[in-house]
């Protein structure tokens, strides 16, 4: 059996994105290639987490991404843990977590805008995607939908930069299984 590449103890593998020969183009529209990206990757995840449980490295947390929001149901059907990696920047998230939850309402018309736990913001403050509602829908359904499941994961991580953020850090802490993380980037950085 091939087990992904090692970085020191940590083992890296790859899940599929249904297009692995020609990639995202063949998937012809955004819609589309997210769909086959989640029925894909999560037949590949589920095949990886058997893989490594056979093998002195099993897997025992997915940490993912939340924009894949279904890796938790994988990992919650495999009988792993799972830990969703916020990993744009803490503020990012938290706007686009009042909209989900209906707190933010879109389109924006008034400025500045005030959202508990940050400073009055401006339109140029807020993340693009909010600044032209209605561009690229299915990448805006996956930013909100990455709230979609939260209340089932094991732990949250939270990229901040905490002496900035730590208000709105606070206020996101609901329960012991938020962690915030600062610096995710290392210096130096692993690739040149």
């Amino acid at each position: 059996m091939k087990l992904g590449s090692s970085i020191g103890p940590v083992h890296l593998d790859v899940i599929s994105d249904g297009f692995d020969e020609q990639g995202f183009p063949k998937g012809g529209s955004s819609e589309l290639y997210l769909e086959n990206l989640e029925a894909a990757g999560s037949k590949t995840l589920a095949e990886l987490i058997v893989k490594y449980r056979s093998t002195p490295y099993p897997i025992d947390c997915v940490i993912y991404e939340p924009f894949l929001h279904w890796a938790l149901d994988v990992a919650k059907d495999s009988g792993v843990m799972g830990a969703a990696f916020f990993t744009q920047p803490c503020v990012v998230d938290y706007i686009y977590y009042n909209i989900q939850h209906g707190l933010l309402s879109l389109p924006i018309t008034l400025a500045p805008v005030s959202i508990p736990g940050l400073p009055l913001l401006e339109s140029r403050d807020m993340p693009s995607f909010i600044g032209v509602p209605g561009s690229y829908p299915a990448y805006f359904k996956m930013l909100l939908d990455q709230f979609s499941n939260t209340d089932r994961v094991d732990y949250i991580l939270i990229n901040t930069f905490y002496k900035l953020e730590a208000e709105l850090i606070l206020m996101q802490i609901i329960s012991d299984k938020t962690k915030a993380l600062g610096r995710i980037a290392p210096d130096p950085p692993l690739i040149p």
